[in-house]
């Protein structure tokens, strides 16, 4: 499959064309702003090096006030271009990259990877984990569709390349939700998730046998 990330507009709005009759009708006026879509920052379907071996499934990329200043910083931006593109990037996970340190996200991604950062570097890591929303675009809250998104298409073909691959998968969060469109990891022997969603930290406390595959690989 193509990657549809191609067709993504230099300017705001920031959403796929094949995804906007799905996006376009979403209602907030019930909760405010917190299930808004922001078509003001490029999104972030998918992090890091798709070739790698440990593949990390999430909800969505959320959203925060400071994330509108930071999607002006020029660098930040052309390292989401190149990583919607699959593109090399001396930092494929781009949130362990030094020279965006400054980032809430990077703050957020480093905590919740503390313990695989104490078996290898960042520069290490970085190449070594893949991350995968299960919604591309930005929001305080995800707020489930009555359809698919056509961009969501992509994704799961990535997933599925993952378990012919024989990846090691761990699921953050929305399990049921990553099981329903990609029917291939009810049964994936290599699936793991955590103990606490709540507590999304990739450790031994929270997911002893997938963090010790994890370990595993990057020991190898």
């Amino acid at each position: 499959m193509n990657n549809p990330w191609k067709k993504l507009a230099h300017k705001p709005p920031f959403i796929l064309g094949s995804d906007r009759d799905y996006i376009d009708p979403i209602s907030i006026k019930r909760n405010g702003t917190q299930y808004e879509v922001r078509k003001d920052l490029l999104p972030e379907p998918y992090i890091g090096n798709k070739d790698s071996e440990i593949v990390l499934l999430n909800l969505n990329p959320g959203f925060s006030d400071c994330n509108v200043i930071e999607h002006e910083d020029p660098y930040f931006r052309s390292v989401l271009r190149k990583n919607l593109l699959h593109g090399p990037l001396e930092y494929p996970f781009y949130y362990l990259d030094p020279k965006l340190i400054h980032l809430r996200g990077s703050a957020w991604w480093r905590t919740k990877l503390k313990e695989p950062l104490m078996i290898v570097d960042g520069k290490a890591l970085a190449s070594r984990i893949f991350c995968i929303e299960y919604f591309p675009y930005h929001s305080k809250r995800y707020q489930k569709l009555p359809h698919s998104l056509e961009s969501q298409k992509y994704s799961i073909e990535l997933v599925k390349r993952a378990t012919k691959k024989k990846n090691l998968i761990i699921v953050m969060r929305a399990l049921a939700r990553w099981c329903e469109i990609v029917p291939e990891l009810k049964d994936y022997k290599n699936r793991f998730e955590l103990n606490s969603p709540q507590n999304v930290a990739i450790s031994r406390k929270n997911c002893p046998l997938g963090f010790r595959k994890m370990g595993n690989i990057l020991n190898g």
